[in-house]
C-alpha cells in the first residue's frame, strides 16, 4: 500500500507541478508582472522547481519499478496479452514526460537551463499547432502532461484487470 502511495503522489506532484506551471503560474506572471520581474521571477523559480521535481522523478521511476516487479510475482492465474499490452502502453506514456523533463535543456539550449524557456515573450521559434501559433516549451508542456494523463488512465485500466 506504501509503494501505491509514493507512485501515486510523486506521478500527482510531478504532473501537477507541469500543470501548475503551464496553465497558471506562467499566464498569471504574464498578466500582473512586467517583461523584467517576470523573467527575474522565472530564472530564480524554474531551476528550483527543477530540482524539486527531480526527486519525484525518481520516486515515481523506483515505485513504479517495484510495482511492476511485485504484480509481476504476485499475480496469479496465466498472462494476458491484453493486460500486457496495456502495462506497455502505460509504460510508453508514462516515460514521455520523464523524457520531455530529462530532454528539454538539449532541445531547448541555453534557455531551458535559466528557465526562460517557460517565458512567454521568449524569443524561440514557435510550432504551429493546430492552427495556434506555440512556443516549442508549451508544446513540450503540452505532450508531457498529455502523456503523464494518459499513462495514469492506463494504470487505472490496469487496476481494474487486476
Amino acid at each position: 500500500i506504501i509503494l501505491n502511495w509514493i507512485h501515486i503522489i510523486s506521478a500527482t506532484i510531478f504532473l501537477g507541478t507541469i500543470f501548475l506551471g503551464t496553465f497558471v503560474i506562467v499566464p498569471v506572471a504574464k498578466e500582473h508582472l512586467d517583461a523584467e520581474a517576470r523573467r527575474k521571477f522565472i530564472c530564480n523559480f524554474i531551476p528550483k522547481v527543477r530540482g524539486f521535481v527531480k526527486v519525484f522523478i525518481v520516486l515515481l521511476v523506483a515505485s513504479g519499478i517495484a510495482r511492476a516487479l511485485l504484480l509481476h510475482f504476485t499475480h496469479e492465474g496465466p498472462p494476458s496479452a491484453t493486460r500486457l499490452g496495456v502495462f506497455a502502453l502505460k509504460i510508453f506514456f508514462a516515460m514521455v514526460p520523464i523524457f520531455i523533463f530529462a530532454l528539454a535543456p538539449r532541445i531547448l539550449g541555453k534557455h531551458s537551463s535559466d528557465g526562460l524557456c517557460c517565458d512567454p515573450d521568449s524569443t524561440l521559434p514557435c510550432v504551429n499547432l493546430m492552427g495556434v501559433f506555440t512556443s516549442t516549451s508549451t508544446l513540450l508542456h503540452l505532450l508531457a502532461i498529455g502523456g503523464g494523463w494518459m499513462a495514469v488512465l492506463l494504470g487505472v485500466i490496469l487496476i481494474h484487470m487486476h
